[in-house]
């Protein structure tokens, strides 16, 4: 009876270690792995403090990356295992950029059912697979000691951690609404029937450096044609503005304003001001702005929509 007192005491023991559980988690030579319970991609208690300890890793070895590779087990749709995957490795970035890691420093990718930890049939539900694999950048080892009879030369320092991309240069369309076109009727208020509407097209070089993880500050340049106006012809928009960063990861959100100047054909020259509101993927930068020019009414401004490609540095 002792005895298979002894053998249940054994398996209760088994069913509750890390396999079993929602997530856990384990170190090893700044390589971290976080595990998620079946068909999630939410971090527990015990996840979180391991992501902690990768953060607080990359604080302390200087280290210039952090690569996040998320896994699913065999159970499920491939594609939907390879979609939860990323869901899974971008809850760590975003967990990371909470504790203070640099966005620009974290390279996720998913990979879904494709590696796994513990090699299974198809449709087999096994803890050990749907986990997030961290792996901070370790610095070189210095070299070691020659013996006290030679002398020997200072060891190298450990190489210093190049600050990420805070730089965005980018080049792209430009196209703008005119609520109000002036042509040759200068003067003319919103009331006037021979007041109308006018479209900008041209291009856009714009230059955005992120002075915080949620500020970044901005410069633009428009060159374009008025068109569908009495007066057609070239004309500039030079704008500076700044901008809130709503979240971090692949999908960046913001919200900001700016302030600048317009001028050229079918346009009274004037200084303006107004909300944006932009989105980042990658490389790939879109961004809309209502300009109010100090000349009119709220409601006669230009809608000003810029999409680019940029260099980040």
């Amino acid at each position: 009876m002792q005895r298979l007192m002894m053998v249940g005491s054994v398996l209760a023991l088994l069913a509750t270690s890390p396999a079993g559980a929602q997530s856990s988690a384990t170190t090893e030579d700044g390589r971290y792995t976080v595990y998620f319970a079946l068909d999630s991609a939410s971090l527990d208690a015990d996840a979180r403090r391991i992501v902690e300890t990768a953060a607080a890793d990359f604080q302390r070895t200087g280290s210039a990356q952090i690569d996040v590779r998320g896994h699913t087990d065999t159970s499920g749709d491939a594609g939907y295992n390879e979609r939860l995957s990323e869901r899974r490795a971008e809850v760590v970035a975003e967990e990371l950029t909470r504790l203070g890691v640099p966005s620009s420093t974290i390279s996720t990718t998913g990979v879904g059912q494709t590696d796994l930890a513990v090699q299974t049939g198809d449709g087999v539900r096994e803890a050990a697979n749907r986990r997030v694999e961290i792996q901070v950048a370790q610095p070189t080892p210095a070299p070691a000691e020659a013996p006290a009879t030679v002398t020997t030369a200072a060891a190298e320092p450990p190489p210093v951690a190049e600050p990420p991309n805070r730089g965005l240069f980018s080049l792209g369309a430009f196209y703008g609404y005119n609520m109000l076109d002036q042509g040759d009727n200068d003067g003319l208020d919103s009331s006037d029937n021979n007041d109308k509407t006018s479209h900008l097209g041209g291009a856009n070089l714009s230059f955005d450096y992120a002075m915080l993880d949620w500020l970044s500050l901005g410069l633009e340049q428009a060159v374009f044609y008025n068109f569908g106006t009495d007066d057609d012809g070239v004309g500039g928009r030079s704008a500076a503005g700044f901008d809130f960063v709503l979240a971090r990861g692949s999908v960046v959100p913001y919200i900001g304003a700016n302030i600048g100047y317009l001028y050229g054909k079918g346009i009274e020259d004037d200084a303006f001001a107004g909300p944006e509101i932009g989105i980042a993927l990658g490389f790939l930068n879109a961004k809309v702005a209502y300009d109010m020019p100090f000349n009119r009414s709220a409601d006669e401004g230009i809608i000003a929509t810029t999409i680019g490609l940029g260099i980040k540095f």
